[in-house]
């Protein structure tokens, strides 16, 4: 039996793969809760050990060596596959158990995913959830999250994505507002009111989410938005307080209770299709299954409509 190479160990292998995913020490360091000094010492270790260098220092970070592209993908797969082996090790038995990592927007973590959490763990209590809300797309190729709750991934044919639900943005305002300055007729009066949006400044976790700026207008030109803010819940409440039209999903938790009434109710805005994606190599795994089972179960049926992608049989 061949004897385990010295040079290559956990640690090692680690720190190499999260150092080349990030770019950047400090970044990585956050990810592994390890100070810059240890971090410099494994991969210099690991360097020496191999005989080549890994990484070249740039003014914005790191960047891989021929040799570093090269070990990417394999250290990338090999860690994978064993997280994969472990969590499934971990599952053996009837009953489903361990972490359920699940990523989707902040507005979705934090507006709806919480409001099915506490049931599905009353059904599940031996899972340990873990909510990311992160409008960042998560890698779950790469293991940051199990599931990922987002738009379809083109031309991933190593990932199963579900359809669940869409989301259909509409023009809403207060009563104060359009007391005070009027309700819009047609799209085209759109020009002369305030505007609400996420912002160009931040990460947009979908590309139609400032739809609002662009509609009736000519390719390349957009609104100047009264007030722009990275939080659907602080948008709404904004609304709310009669500062602007905001576009606002159809399904967003709750917008019955909201102080917002719908305008211009003809103009169809963008559908956001979402899918339940996780990566094929954990299509056996019961957390993962009975997740999606109970989100099937108690997703209203009106908010789903026909997807724009029908993911193949598993």
């Amino acid at each position: 039996m061949r004897e385990p190479n010295p040079r290559i160990n956990w640690n090692r292998l680690t720190a190499f793969y999260q150092t080349a995913r990030h770019g950047n020490i400090k970044h990585t360091c956050a990810k592994l809760n390890i100070d810059q000094s240890t971090l410099s010492r494994t991969i210099q270790s690991f360097e020496e050990s191999l005989g080549f260098k890994l990484f070249n220092r740039v003014p914005h970070g790191l960047v891989m060596t021929r040799q570093g592209e090269i070990l990417f993908p394999v250290v990338e797969k090999v860690l994978f596959d064993i997280d994969t082996a472990l969590l499934t090790a971990k599952e053996e038995g009837e009953i489903p158990k361990g972490t359920l990592k699940v990523a989707t927007t902040v507005a979705l973590a934090s507006l709806w995913l919480v409001q099915l959490i506490p049931g599905f763990l009353e059904e599940y209590p031996n899972i340990e959830f873990y909510i990311i809300g992160d409008d960042e797309r998560l890698n779950v190729k790469a293991r940051e999250a199990d599931v990922l709750i987002a738009p379809y991934i083109e031309h991933s044919p190593d990932l199963v994505q579900t359809y669940l639900f869409s989301c259909c943005l509409q023009l809403y305002a207060s009563p104060q507002y359009l007391e005070k300055f009027g309700c819009p007729q047609t799209i085209d009066d759109i020009n002369n009111h305030r505007l609400i949006t996420f912002g160009t400044e931040t990460i947009r976790p979908y590309s139609d989410i400032d739809w609002l700026l662009r509609i009736g207008l000519p390719s390349g030109v957009v609104r100047k938005p009264y007030i722009s803010i990275n939080s659907s819940k602080g948008a709404s409440q904004l609304a709310e307080s009669g500062l602007g039209i905001i576009a606002l999903c159809d399904e967003y938790p709750h917008i019955k209770e909201l102080n917002l009434v719908k305008i211009l109710p003809e103009i169809q805005g963008p559908k956001i299709d979402l899918y339940y994606i996780y990566p094929r190599s954990l299509q056996n795994s019961k957390r993962v299954k009975v997740f999606g089972e109970y989100l099937e179960k108690h997703i209203p049926q009106e908010w789903k409509k026909n997807p724009s992608f029908v993911s193949p049989a598993s």
